[in-house]
Order: structure tokens, then sequence, then C-alpha cells
């Protein structure tokens, strides 16, 4: 039985940012050090062999690859695909995150995990898991 996370799913269409308050201290809004990506394609369907691909071709290592969108999750622990609460079948991949090479500027998944995003195309429900 997988556990995840209900997950909300929003329109991108009218999407704003939230103007900053005015009665916050700007100290608490810095965020420090950040990490900057850039999204890329790679035919090959299989994530762990396309990040170490990648890593060859740019002579970086294959911990600087922080995710996919959609296709097959690349596991930790062994399958935990959820599936619809609403209609039951499998949802899909929307995205797979990885904590990244860097502990300040890396997401939180365990120390030495990754994320793992589902929707379903069907009734628009969403869940979210993660393994470490």
């Amino acid at each position: 039985m997988t556990i995840a996370h209900q997950a909300l799913l929003f329109p991108t269409d009218g999407l704003q940012p939230l103007p900053q308050p005015d009665d916050v201290d700007q100290d608490l809004l810095l965020l420090g050090s950040v990490r900057a990506v850039s999204l890329v394609h790679v035919d090959e369907p299989d994530y762990d062999k396309a990040s170490e691909e990648w890593s060859a071709r740019n002579a970086h290592s294959a911990s600087s690859v922080l995710g996919h969108f959609g296709g097959r999750p690349a596991w930790i622990q062994g399958d935990e695909t959820p599936s619809c609460l609403s209609c039951a079948p499998p949802m899909s991949l929307v995205v797979q995150l990885e904590e990244g090479p860097d502990h300040s500027t890396a997401m939180n998944f365990g120390g030495c995990g990754g994320a793992y995003a589902f929707a379903c195309e069907l009734c628009g429900r969403a869940k979210f898991l993660w393994q470490c």
C-alpha cells in the first residue's frame, strides 16, 4: 500500500506572484544561497542512464541533475506509484525531484532521497511522496 500525501493542482492561467507584504522585515525574505537550474532535454528514457550521459557530456557530477518531468520514476526503495482514490488507475508521474549536491541549497527529502509528484489525468487529483 502506497502512502502519499494529497497535493493540489492549480491551472496556470491567471496565476500571478503575490506582492511582497509592506510590514515584513526584509531580512526574513532573504533566501541566502540559491541554485540556478536549466531545463535540458535528453532522449534517453531511463532516468539513471540519462543523468549519467548528461554528466559525462557536461563534466559535472550526476548529482547535479535535479530531476525529470514525466516518464517513469527511478525509485530508490521500490515502486510506490499511487492509484487515484477517485477512479482507481495508477497515477502518471509529473515530476521527480532530487535533493541536489549542495546541502545549503538542497531540497530536503530525508538527507539522501528524492520526491515524486503524480497526477490523475482523468479526474485531476494529485499525490506527492518521497523516498530516502
